[in-house]
């Protein structure tokens, strides 16, 4: 544990960062059946500075109110997640999610998780943001990995990483030119002007082409779709004629696992 003594060294604005880590650190430990360690938590709540901000400060009293219960209690757990929350509050921060965390790394644990024969390849996504969202979409439907072409931003973009949640440390991807899809099969692209969604026949192991949110798959990326399994697309009913590519690509992933998973013997 992170020495309480330490956190009186820090600047108030670090040190909130820092007991915010520790929290979510105890969550994590509480998750692999390892409860919190009272008298260190009782200890830092005695040494958290004057002047919090309001929420932070009522949060924090509203755990020590809670600490004649059991430590492995529902009321103590949320107590600490709800006080690590406010800080993340006011210090205006992004909150992480629980997912399926590996107790020792607090990463994401695909562990014991099968993964299907799905492979993406992103083709000049520009913007981080939609990386780190299909990362985490990819991941979530059991994706097997993602390629980049050398004009899409990595998934360690600090962008990326806010918008992917964990999801690009648990799924392996690497750089590619498009060139390095023609030996592979089940090839598709999500593009417009393909075959509806809903009567798509999706290869049981393939990889779908995902291209820029301006100007879509190149002409070469097209060929090799068109080659293969064609393209497929999403209708839509409304005056906007678009998706956003990240919101798309959920749309084609929940289709695509959905065709695999049904047709699983």
């Amino acid at each position: 544990m992170f020495p309480i003594s330490k956190l009186r060294e820090l600047s108030p604005r670090t040190r909130l960062r820092k007991i915010a880590r520790i929290l979510q650190g105890m969550e994590v430990d509480a998750a692999g059946g390892h409860p919190p360690d009272r008298e260190y938590l009782l200890d830092m709540l005695r040494h958290m500075a004057a002047g919090l901000p309001a929420g932070v400060e009522a949060a924090a009293t509203a755990l020590s109110d809670v600490f004649p219960c059991l430590p492995d209690s529902p009321a103590l757990i949320r107590s600490v997640n709800a006080l690590r929350h406010a800080i993340l509050s006011a210090l205006h921060a992004e909150p992480a999610e629980w997912d399926l965390l590996n107790p020792k790394t607090g990463l994401l644990d695909r562990s014991g998780l099968g993964t299907l024969a799905m492979d993406v390849y992103l083709e000049d996504v520009r913007s981080p943001f939609n990386v780190g969202s299909i990362f985490r979409t990819a991941e979530a439907f059991g994706a097997r990995r993602i390629l980049l072409s050398p004009r899409t931003p990595l998934p360690t973009h600090p962008r990326a990483v806010r918008s992917s949640l964990g999801a690009a440390t648990a799924l392996p991807w690497e750089q590619a030119e498009v060139t390095a899809v023609e030996t592979m099969a089940g090839v598709f692209a999500l593009e417009l002007g393909g075959k509806p969604i809903d009567g798509f026949t999706f290869p049981r192991s393939g990889i779908v082409l995902v291209g820029s949110e301006e100007l879509g798959l190149s002409p070469d990326a097209l060929r090799l779709a068109d080659g293969q399994f064609g393209r497929v697309s999403i209708p839509l009913g409304g005056a906007k004629r678009s998706l956003n590519v990240s919101v798309a690509f959920g749309i084609l992933m929940h289709a695509w696992h959905r065709a695999l998973t049904r047709e699983a013997p």
